[in-house]
């Protein structure tokens, strides 16, 4: 078993769809140039990478995939402790809450099949840093 996957282990596929729909409607929506992002504080670790026919024939979706994998792989499934700090940007911890889990859906766009790796992991990361829609940005120190 390779060291990675061992990081990977705490993480689930979301595959219900009612758990999608909780994503879409209850979370948090992140529009970028190469791929929306859904966030909602889940009770667990969860995520799903999705890639519609829009973007392109199988092995255009495929390569969509990939890359968006590889980008949560490298910022969030490998450091635990940006789950936390993710969680605080963008939802308030009430004092009673004990959930510590996050549920992300990666949505590719067809911009992504023009990309390469690191600037679909620059993408996630300015995604990570903007504050939630309705929250007012904290301002800079």
């Amino acid at each position: 078993m390779r060291s990675e996957d061992q990081c990977d282990a705490s993480w689930r596929a979301l595959s219900r769809t009612q758990d999608f729909q909780r994503v879409y409607e209850e979370g948090v929506k992140h529009v970028g140039r190469l791929f929306v992002l859904y966030l909602y504080p889940g009770e667990d670790l969860a995520r799903a990478v999705v890639a519609s026919r829009k973007v392109g024939n199988a092995v255009c979706r495929n390569r969509a995939k990939r890359l968006l994998r590889e980008a949560l792989r490298q910022r969030i499934e490998t450091v635990p402790d940006r789950i936390p700090e993710i969680r605080s940007q963008h939802w308030p911890t009430p004092p009673e809450s004990t959930s510590q889990g996050l549920w992300l859906v990666f949505v590719a766009r067809r911009r992504i099949l023009e990309a390469r790796c690191g600037e679909v992991i620059a993408e996630l990361d300015r995604m990570f840093l903007r504050p939630s829609p309705g929250r007012p940005a904290a301002p800079n120190a």
